[in-house]
Parts: structure tokens; sequence; C-alpha cells
């Protein structure tokens, strides 16, 4: 095949069609987080009351009752900054290109932001840990393979199994983010044995969709815990140990709100300074993403070989 080499051709009369940069941008379970209420939304952030719902029971109580008020609590999800990296692209750049270069970057840089914004909305929904009762992380326990253990069916009951013990509302969502090597690991041991029946695939994309209660979503990010099992944080380098993981959360106990995104740019007709003028590209917003309480999420890990 030809090889990619630096730069780009200045000539009038190129093929017409850019290559296509081959990323995944599939971040369809955000539709799914529970949106903010705009009254809500302050300079801080976003403010939470809870009401500790511990309301005792008795059987044959024989003494006087006292009255209790109910304890509350409550919480700030606050903003994060957020910004794809500046670039620039300067007059010589723009020369006799037989496309149009700026309208390009501004389209990277709406995808960059699209990738960053699903990759930070995941490790907010990740647990920070393994929660007893709460958020529930456990490790695969399938065959070793380079270095890791797959995920089996064993292990998918194992986990649905802690997730009805966390007393969700039966109304709730169940939702998964699986991450690439687990999606494999399920389609290879759903071919070679006979737990299919409960795994629903999409016949018309291939796409593992539901276990029971728990819908499946799917793309190529994945967040990392590190051997005693706590989330790495984003972004991270990985240590040998580390090992992927997919994702539950439920979307009643999760807040998402971006505020309006804003392109930052200078351009080059107002660089009067440099020796080859240049357009700068930025885009620039604040948003929040997190959990209202920490309970309800969880994650299976990738075991690692002994």
């Amino acid at each position: 095949m030809a090889e990619l080499t630096d730069g780009a051709w200045l000539q009038q009369y190129v093929a017409p069609q850019l290559l296509t940069d081959f990323r995944n941008y599939k971040d369809d379970f955000i539709a799914f987080l529970k949106k903010a209420p705009e009254q809500a939304i302050d300079k801080d952030g976003i403010r939470f009351n809870k009401l500790i719902e511990d309301v005792a029971f008795y059987i044959n109580k024989s003494t006087a009752f006292t009255p209790r008020k109910l304890d509350e609590k409550k919480s700030l999800v606050e903003w994060d900054k957020m910004d794809t990296e500046l670039t620039n692209v300067t007059d010589i750049d723009l020369r006799y290109m037989a496309y149009d270069k700026e309208n390009a970057i501004r389209v990277a840089h709406t995808k960059g932001f699209k990738l960053g914004v699903r990759n930070y909305v995941m490790q907010k929904l990740a647990p920070a840990e393994d929660v007893a009762g709460k958020m529930p992380v456990i490790r695969t326990s399938g065959a070793a393979v380079n270095g890791r253990l797959k995920l089996t069916y064993a292990d998918l009951i194992k986990f649905y199994v802690q997730l009805e013990t966390l007393n969700l509302d039966p109304t709730e969502q169940l939702l998964m983010v699986l991450c690439p090597e687990h999606r494999a690991d399920l389609i290879e041991d759903r071919g070679s044995t006979n737990n299919y029946r409960d795994i629903e695939i999409d016949k018309n994309t291939g796409e593992l969709k539901r276990f029971y209660k728990l819908k499946f979503f799917q793309n190529n990010h994945s967040v990392k815990y590190d051997a005693s099992g706590e989330l790495k944080a984003q972004g991270a380098t990985p240590a040998g140990t580390d090992r992927n993981a997919s994702i539950f959360f439920t979307p009643g106990q999760t807040v998402y709100h971006i505020e309006r995104v804003k392109l930052l740019l200078q351009p080059m007709e107002q660089d009067t300074r440099s020796a080859d003028p240049q357009t700068e590209f930025r885009t620039h917003t604040y948003g929040l993403c997190d959990k209202t309480q920490e309970h309800g999420f969880g994650a299976l890990v990738s075991g690692v070989e002994p």
C-alpha cells in the first residue's frame, strides 16, 4: 500500500477525497444520562439534596414511640473546563490547496471534542473501587490470553446477580458499556458453547444488545483499573498489571450537562506579527458529569494472569 509521509500536496489536482481517519466516535450511551435541571445550575455547578430513607419497622413494639427527623445530605457536582488543544494553519499551508483545509480543521476539532467528552463521561461513571452492596467491581476469571483473564458467561452471571442485590428501583434501566475485549470474549463464548440464549445480538449490525435486563453499549474506549482494583486516572500511563473494564451505570443516579461549545478562532487576517500569518483554532466550554450518589454503578475488570 502507499506510504504516508509528512506534509501535503500543493498541486491543484489531487484525489478529491481526504484519506479517512479511522476512529470510533460512538457515544450513544450518553443519551441515557440524566439531564441537569436548568434551575439547579449555577456558577458553582449543580446542587443536590438527599433524604436518607432509613425508616425503621417494628414487630410487637411495646414501648412509646419517639419522633425522629430523617437525616438529609447535600452534594455539589462542580464544573469541569473542557478544551481541545490549540492548533494552527499558516498561509503557506493554504496555498493552492484543493480542499478547504480550515474547514477540515474545524471538523477535526469537533470530532476531537466529541471523543474527549465520551472518554470523560466513562471515567466519571466508573466506580473508584469496589463498594460492597453499592458499587460492585469484580474481576473476570476465564482463560489467560496476553496477560489478562477472559470474561466468561459465569462471570457475567455473577456480576448480574450482584447488580440485582443493589435494591435499585425496578423501573431503573440497567446499562453497560462493554470494552472491546469483553465484547469479543462474549461473542467467542456464545459461539463455542450453549450460552447463547440469554445474550441478544442485533442481526443487522452484529452488536451485542442485551443480557436479561442489562442493555449493552459498545465503543473502542476503555477505562482501566490497577492490580489493587482502583480506577486509574484518565490519561495516566498504564502499568503492566492495569486492565481494561466494562462499566455499569443506572441513568437515574447520574447528571450530565454541557454548556454551548465555543470555537475560538484567531483568523490570520488579524495576525500582523508572524512572518507567515496563521489562523489558530481551539474549542472551549464548561460541562459536568458525575454520580449523584455512590450507588448503582459497577465494573467488570479483566483479571490479571497469575
